[in-house]
């Protein structure tokens, strides 16, 4: 009698886990469908604002998305080497570094800017290539407006979905021993 309660608890804890790996794999699988459709989305964008013809597109977004790896490469080093320090707490000797970093960072993303403005025009010519960086703000705003409907539509108004006051602040709780809203 006590071995078919162990043997039951053992297949019990089995079915746990394999619900759980289902469960992660469900998810993981749901969030790779999200990025794929707001990469299409972002696609779609740039093709509007650019007007690209099917042989444009095919050669800008090899070399534009190139441009944003790298540049996305160079914030994260950035980010990565002073994300646990505060400026106000800096040193003197941490102050000039972090501003050397700072400017550093910036000459490459000029430098980069000009490298790839060069690469696109023969692909989309000077006049639509100088327009990008305007581009880029206009379709990171649809992105991120894209993103928050995407989320919405998951989750129901309890979770912080659609119909839920504030607007899209999240829900927020007071600290313990602190009263609400005083």
């Amino acid at each position: 009698m006590k071995y078919m309660k162990y043997i039951a608890l053992c297949l019990l804890m089995l079915f746990a886990v394999k619900a759980t790996a289902q469960n992660e794999a469900k998810k993981d699988s749901l969030k790779a469908s999200k990025v794929e459709e707001l990469r299409k989305f972002r696609e779609t964008l740039f093709v509007e604002q650019l007007t690209l013809s099917e042989a444009e597109k095919v050669k800008f977004f090899p070399i534009y998305d190139e441009y944003q790896l790298k540049l996305r490469d160079s914030k994260r080093g950035f980010r990565n080497k002073w994300q646990d320090k505060r400026p106000s707490e800096f040193s003197e000797t941490e102050a000039e570094q972090y501003f050397k970093d700072a400017v550093a960072l910036r000459k490459l993303e000029v430098q980069l800017l000009e490298t790839y403005t060069i690469k696109l025009n023969p692909v989309i010519g000077m006049k639509r290539a100088v327009q990008l960086p305007r581009i880029e703000r206009e379709v990171k705003k649809e992105m991120i407006a894209k993103a928050r409907s995407m989320r919405k539509k998951k989750k129901g108004p309890a979770e912080g979905g659609d119909n839920r006051e504030g607007g899209d602040r999240p829900l927020r709780r007071a600290p313990e021993g602190e009263p609400i809203g005083n």
